[in-house]
């Protein structure tokens, strides 16, 4: 018989609850120390292949013959692991783009052999899928490895909250979690998902309201068509016009987020029919909506030029910020809609994802026939899709809408949507992450060009700088006040020193003065 515990401590205070408490502490630590959470990252990975290395050197060095390339293999591992530690920069980026080249060249077999049993193996499609995503993540590592970094980080602070979350969760609502001192993370996580369930109530609530089922389907189909085509008309004539003011009002009406989480709540339930006919209404719906805004953009004035216009081109160049808003806004969307509580957040979480803006931009650029401009556009609805729906799922899951027995039971159907989910994110990474790149290079030569003219006019009084320009190596200067303007030649010499490339440096001097024939 197991014998009674009894403490004066509070019931909460338990093994649950103080390791959730350390796995947020944990958590928090990684995101507010970023360059010592990716240092210690560099030294996990070289530890484990210094680990590695050494275990491969040891049991070759027993075999007879000496398997050669099993010692090669170790010594690489090991002079990967050291190198990572002596040069932490440099040594592992490249550590990471040799395990995305062997990443990668693993996923071609994988690939082929899905392709030579198409006709006799019914996982071929999922085994297809998972050799590109082998491939394509390979690639992404190659072209990336600062992103992956910086991936890595993110995804080992977001495990640590969400892990201690669950256990504290769990801690407060078991009086008897002392008997679980000994089960470890994993044990937490099944016991509080086991325990999770919305309800058939709200279950049959939500499908009622993701997808156009039910004695009143046409009337559904009707008010979502309707309400698809006036939001994509309003928010052309909003971006046509420059107008912020109506282009969240067009999010406001914009009905494309139900079907997409109709998408994401039918994959973790295995419901592949609902996941079919919710994804071909979104395909329809962004045809539609291009094809309205292409026509809206014809027959309508253009107030504001299109190469200035704020709502064009902030959409146009999606970043990897972008992709971080949607996954958000996708969990916040998921969450709205299975806690009515708090289902009044869905407004903002429309205003905040955009979905339809974007393929007003791309309808526009289509007609002004700027084909760059309306792909970039569409880059960004596209991150706003797959990174919705994989966050949605996770929610679906984390908040009991889909039953831990129903995810055994179709992870089968599950892997093969899942991983094109995640391919497709894992190919949209690659020009978001060059488009961020070269974002923040803009936004830190642009610091360090103002910090530099600042110091050239500190000596100077009545003089100040009110605008400074930086276009390739090209810097543009305005400069106003009363007083003579220092050397040119100087500023020359300390933006190249800020920027790190030789510049050419013009300068401005306002106020301007005006000479008639009078004078």
């Amino acid at each position: 018989m197991r014998p009674s515990i009894t403490s004066n401590r509070p019931h909460w205070a338990n093994p649950a609850t103080v390791r959730g408490g350390g796995f947020i502490l944990i958590g928090l630590l990684i995101l507010t120390l970023p360059d010592a959470s990716t240092r210690l990252l560099g030294l996990l990975f070289a530890g484990t292949a210094v680990l590695l290395g050494l275990t491969d050197l040891w049991t070759a060095v027993r075999v007879r013959p000496v398997p050669w390339p099993a010692v090669l293999l170790g010594l690489a591992m090991l002079g990967a692991g050291v190198a990572v530690v002596v040069l932490p920069g440099t040594a592992f980026d490249r550590l990471i783009q040799i395990a995305a080249l062997v990443l990668a060249a693993r996923g071609i077999p994988v690939i082929v052999e899905a392709i030579r049993s198409r006709d006799t193996s019914p996982d071929s499609r999922f085994y297809f899928v998972k050799g590109w995503l082998m491939v394509v993540a390979g690639l992404v590592m190659i072209v990336v490895p600062e992103g992956l970094e910086a991936a890595l980080v993110l995804s080992l602070a977001a495990i640590s909250l969400v892990a201690g979350a669950i256990m504290i969760s769990y801690g407060l609502a078991h009086d008897d979690a002392d008997r679980f001192g000994t089960v470890q993370l994993g044990g937490f996580v099944r016991r509080w998902l086991s325990e999770r369930d919305v309800g058939d109530e709200m279950r049959l609530t939500v499908i009622d309201d993701l997808y156009f089922e039910g004695p009143d389907h046409h009337q559904k189909q009707v008010g979502f068509w309707v309400l698809l085509i006036l939001s994509t008309t309003i928010a052309t004539l909003g971006i046509l016009a420059d107008s912020t003011a109506v282009v969240i009002g067009a999010m406001l009406v914009a009905p494309l987020m139900t079907p997409i989480l109709g998408v994401s709540a039918g994959i973790v339930n295995g419901w592949m029919g609902r996941v079919g006919r919710s994804f071909s209404t979104v395909a329809i719906g962004v045809a539609v909506s291009i094809l309205t805004a292409v026509i809206v953009s014809i027959w309508a004035p253009h107030f504001v030029p299109v190469a200035t216009n704020s709502q064009v081109v902030s959409r146009v160049s999606p970043t990897l910020i972008d992709m971080m808003i949607a996954v958000a806004a996708g969990a916040a969307g998921a969450f709205a809609t299975v806690d009515k509580r708090v289902s009044s957040s869905i407004t903002g979480v429309a205003i905040a994802v955009a979905l339809v803006p974007p393929l007003g931009v791309v309808g526009v650029m289509l007609n002004a026939g700027s084909r760059a401009d309306a792909t970039g556009a569409f880059v960004l609805f596209l991150t706003n899709l797959v990174s919705i729906i994989l966050a949605a799922s996770l929610v679906f899951v984390l908040t009991g809408f889909a039953l831990v027995t129903k995810l055994r039971e179709n992870r089968e159907k599950m892997k093969t949507v899942i991983s094109t989910v995640i391919l497709g994110a894992l190919i949209i990474m690659v020009p978001l992450t060059f488009t961020s790149e070269g974002i923040l290079s803009s936004a830190t030569r642009q610091s360090a060009a103002q910090e530099a003219t600042s110091k050239w006019l500190d000596d100077v009084d009545g003089l100040r700088v009110n605008r400074v320009e930086v276009t390739g190596d090209e810097v543009r200067v305005i400069v106003t006040g009363e007083g003579d303007l220092p050397s040119v030649s100087e500023l020359n010499e300390m933006l190249s020193d800020a920027i790190g490339v030789p510049t050419e440096a013009s300068v401005e001097l306002f106020p301007s003065r005006l000479f008639t024939a009078d004078d």
